[in-house]
Order: structure tokens, then C-alpha cells, then sequence
């Protein structure tokens, strides 16, 4: 069923760029999306309606902010006013198509944030994690227009893949101890000031802390992980869209950790991630995610 999914989402993400490029030629292409667009954000509106009225007031928190991140992303205005910001262009259609697909994606995984309670313990093969860093790999590289827009070299520079050299090892270690500082301390007032939630993300984590507990199945998680939400959050959405939206895309799409101190943490770690990228390239943030989730996993199978 898994490997279903990640294939929707990587003809999602294909299709969704191919008619990006056609609609940037084409007023009447441009004329369709705009129209399934608003029957999508309609829709949305609706289906947050009826889920209310029959009790389902989670799924109506997930319909309503995914309707209003992509009805946002419409508005000429508020596109020209977050562009002041992020290197969006307002007036290209494939800027505005990828800014309705992030925003969408953060209003509806902040929805399930708010439930995310009632989740159960999250399981993952290392063919899982290999199938999701491919498929993120590959959405990487066609959101940013490879192969029609952008060769391989421009592609790998756009993304930030650059070679490894002993000023990037040492750069990476010291923002692992970055974050696993930022992680220490929100875990620590988590234990202290939430300790229900710590106990349920515990529980919930069990399954991948025990199949991954060997430093040679650590490392591997940490390497797949890394370099597939590397690549595809801080190579490709960041230089784009901006550090703040891609730091709530990823701090929503952790969904285990609830609405808690330790989401809080995740989004520090992704905020000195996303300066690692800025200011050293998306190799060093590989390394670094790698480094952080093997021995922290390691640390969680000693401590436990």
C-alpha cells in the first residue's frame, strides 16, 4: 500500500509540473486550473461544513485549512505581498501553483497536528524509508524543472549538492550539537510540562527506535532520511518559497510529536537546518540530519 501512495505522489508531483509548464503557454490551460482551483477550495469549504455537522471535527480542521492555504495562494495580493519576502515571482503561474500545493499541505497536516493524539504507533521498513528518500529525491528535482528547464549541473547547483570536503564534515557536527541542544532542552520541559504527550510519542515511536536499534541500521535511517528531506525541503522548496513556510511544511508533516513542546523542537531543528543551507549548501544538511537521527536513535534505544 505504501509504495501505491509514494507512486500518487510522484505522478501528483509530475503531472502537477507539466501543467504548470503548459499553463505558463496557454491561456486556456491557465483557464482550467484556475477553475479546479476553485472547485477544489469549494470543495474544501464544504467538505469542513458537512464534517462539522456530523461530528467530525477533525477532518473539518483539515478540509477548512487546506481550502484556505490554497485559496490564499489565488490572491494576486497577498502573492505580491509575500513576495517582499520569499523570491517568489506574483505573476508566474508555476510559483503560484507551487505556493497553493506548500500552503495546502500546511493547513492540512496542521489540522491533523491538532488530533495527531489519536495516532498509532508509527511503524516503517528500511523499504519504506528507501522508497519515500527516491520518491523525494525525484519530486526534488522535477519541482525544480529538471529535465525541461534545468540540466543535471544546473540542477545539483539549484538544489545545493556540492562535494564534501573536511570544512563540511566539521559543519555538520557542530550543528548536530546545535540541534541535538534544541532537542534536549524542549524534550526536557516536554517531560516536565506535557508528560502525557511524551508518553504517547514514546510509545508511538517504539516500533522504529527497536527495528532500527543496530548502529549500521541507525546510520541507514539517518543517511535515507536525510537525504531525501534534505534535498527536497531545504535544496528545492527553501531557495523558493522561504525558510519559514518550508520550516512549518516540515514541522506539520511530523505529525507524531502532536501539537507539543517537541513540535516546538522540530521546528527549531528545521529553522538551523535551514540556515545550514543557507549559509553552507545542502550537502552539509545531509550530513548533519544523518548524524542527528542515527545516534539519536541510538541514545533512545540505550535510554529506554
Amino acid at each position: 500500500m505504501w509504495l501505491i501512495e509514494l507512486a500518487v505522489l510522484v505522478l501528483l508531483g509530475t503531472s502537477g509540473r507539466a501543467i504548470g509548464e503548459a499553463a505558463e503557454h496557454s491561456r486556456w490551460v491557465r483557464t482550467v486550473v484556475r477553475l479546479l482551483v476553485a472547485a477544489l477550495t469549494l470543495f474544501s469549504v464544504v467538505l469542513a461544513v458537512v464534517a462539522t455537522t456530523v461530528g467530525e471535527p477533525s477532518l473539518a480542521i483539515r478540509a477548512l485549512g487546506a481550502g484556505i492555504g490554497v485559496g490564499l495562494a489565488w490572491l494576486g495580493g497577498y502573492r505580491r505581498v509575500l513576495a517582499r519576502w520569499v523570491p517568489i515571482d506574483p505573476g508566474s503561474i508555476l510559483d503560484t501553483m507551487g505556493l497553493a500545493a506548500l500552503q495546502g499541505a500546511i493547513g492540512f497536516f496542521g489540522g491533523a497536528l491538532l488530533v495527531a493524539e489519536t495516532l498509532p504507533p508509527f511503524e516503517v521498513t528500511a523499504e519504506q524509508l528507501a522508497g519515500q528518500a527516491v520518491a523525494e529525491v525525484f519530486l526534488a528535482f522535477i519541482w525544480i524543472g529538471f529535465p525541461t528547464r534545468r540540466g543535471w549541473r544546473q540542477a545539483l547547483e539549484r538544489l545545493g549538492l556540492r562535494g564534501t570536503d573536511r570544512r563540511v564534515v566539521a559543519v555538520s557536527v557542530v550543528f548536530t550539537l546545535a540541534l541535538f541542544a534544541v532537542s534536549v532542552v524542549t524534550s526536557l520541559l516536554a517531560s516536565l510540562l506535557q508528560p502525557g504527550v511524551i508518553e504517547r510519542i514514546e510509545e508511538r515511536l517504539l516500533p522504529l527506535t527497536t527495528a532500527f536499534a543496530s548502529p549500521v541500521a541507525a546510520l541507514a535511517l539517518g543517511l535515507l532520511a536525510g537525504t531525501g528531506e534534505e534535498i527536497l525541503f531545504r535544496g528545492a522548496i527553501q531557495p523558493r518559497y522561504g525558510l519559514l513556510l518550508t520550516t512549518l511544511l516540515y514541522t506539520v508533516l511530523h505529525v507524531q510529536y502532536e501539537l507539543s513542546l517537541v513540535s516546538l523542537g522540530v521546528f527549531g531543528l528545521a529553522i538551523l537546518l535551514g540556515l545550514e543551507r543557507r549559509w553552507f549548501g545542502t550537502t552539509a544538511c545531509i550530513l548533519t540530519h544523518a548524524l542527528y537521527d542515527a545516534l539519536a536513535i541510538l541514545l533512545q534505544g540505550t535510554l529506554r
